[in-house]
């Protein structure tokens, strides 16, 4: 997102429910290494619930360097210590475009404590005002924790489908979903 954009939302400070302090603030360039962190953390039996989304480290300096692109919105959950424990994003692919897309990764040790639903509370405040109107995702339906989540946080499933084979991982039916945010 771009600098002029980025000055109408200050970062926040959010406590966990296991009372850990973290700041949601948007992704900056010079993030790659902490992303990096972050995407490595991730398990292999997780994976899949990334696809097709590679979690290298080419890949997150790519997101860094893309933060303060007009198109693109990132937040980061990031540990007094520095280090991320969650990132979540949407992006679109022209100025008039109707929908954007959206992604999330946490850290094992962030999950379950309100760091998804922070950062998604944090970026649905930013798409209401930037951006297109409609956010859309894919989720596995074997993801219970996070289709739960995001079902909380108002999107509705608008339909399915199954998410291809990719490396080890088999074929596996999805939903997908959509959120209205202005």
């Amino acid at each position: 997102m771009c600098e002029d954009a980025r000055q109408h939302f200050a970062p926040s400070q959010v406590t966990l429910r296991d009372g850990r302090p973290i700041a949601i603030r948007f992704l900056a360039p010079g993030d790659a290494g902490a992303l990096g962190d972050l995407y490595e953390s991730i398990p292999r039996e997780d994976y899949r619930f990334y696809r097709p989304h590679p979690l290298t480290r080419e890949r997150a300096a790519e997101k860094a360097a893309a933060a303060a692109g007009p198109r693109f919105v990132a937040l980061v959950a990031e540990s007094p210590g520095g280090g991320i424990g969650g990132y979540a994003w949407y992006r679109w692919k022209a100025d008039d475009s109707s929908s954007s897309t959206f992604g999330i990764c946490i850290r094992r040790d962030y999950q379950g404590v309100g760091t998804g639903r922070a950062l998604m509370s944090r970026l649905l405040e930013v798409a209401r005002q930037v951006g297109p109107a409609v956010m859309t995702l894919t989720v596995q339906k074997a993801n219970v924790r996070a289709l739960a989540l995001y079902r909380q946080m108002g999107f509705r499933i608008v339909g399915e489908q199954v998410q291809p084979a990719f490396e080890e991982f088999p074929a596996e039916p999805e939903y997908r979903m959509e959120l209205r945010t202005r």
